[in-house]
């Protein structure tokens, strides 16, 4: 129930496309996430065995920014985007920000203090909470803005 309530608040209060006020944002929204055509031009490597509901947008997402690889070894250095399930050890997720990495966030509705801990860190400057999961990373040059995006999976 609450999780339904959670969905209902974060597409009321989120917002489209238009709503973005950051050129980098709007162009991921504008091309990948509101655009159903979009299709994937490079190849992304997915952890073995990932199976998640969004994995077509995820991949699209991933595609776009040219990212080869997404894994859930955070342990992993070769790899330029990592899965989180679960938030757990938040400075080094923290690091890994810092070191130009992207983090996917799987439901952060569902960890919602620690997400919000883990944006409120300096070292991440876009947050954009798509609900079914969350990305977080470092911009040179960007001002710290999060985002709320609707998705409809």
């Amino acid at each position: 129930m609450r999780y339904l309530f959670n969905y209902i608040y974060h597409f009321l209060i989120s917002n489209s496309r238009h709503g973005t006020h950051s050129p980098f944002v709007y162009a991921l929204a504008e091309k990948v996430i509101y655009n159903p055509t979009f299709k994937s031009k490079h190849q992304v490597e997915f952890p073995e065995g990932f199976k998640v509901k969004y994995y077509s947008k995820l991949k699209n997402i991933l595609s776009f920014w040219e990212i080869e690889k997404l894994t859930d070894d955070l342990k992993e250095n070769n790899s330029e985007a990592y899965w989180v399930k679960t938030i757990q050890d938040e400075e080094e997720l923290i690091s890994l920000i810092d070191s130009g990495k992207i983090l996917i966030i799987h439901e952060p509705y569902k960890q919602i203090k620690k997400w919000k801990t883990l944006i409120s860190n300096e070292e991440v400057t876009v947050s954009i909470n798509l609900f079914h999961f969350g990305i977080i990373l470092k911009r040179e040059g960007q001002r710290k803005e999060d985002f709320l995006l609707r998705y409809l999976n």
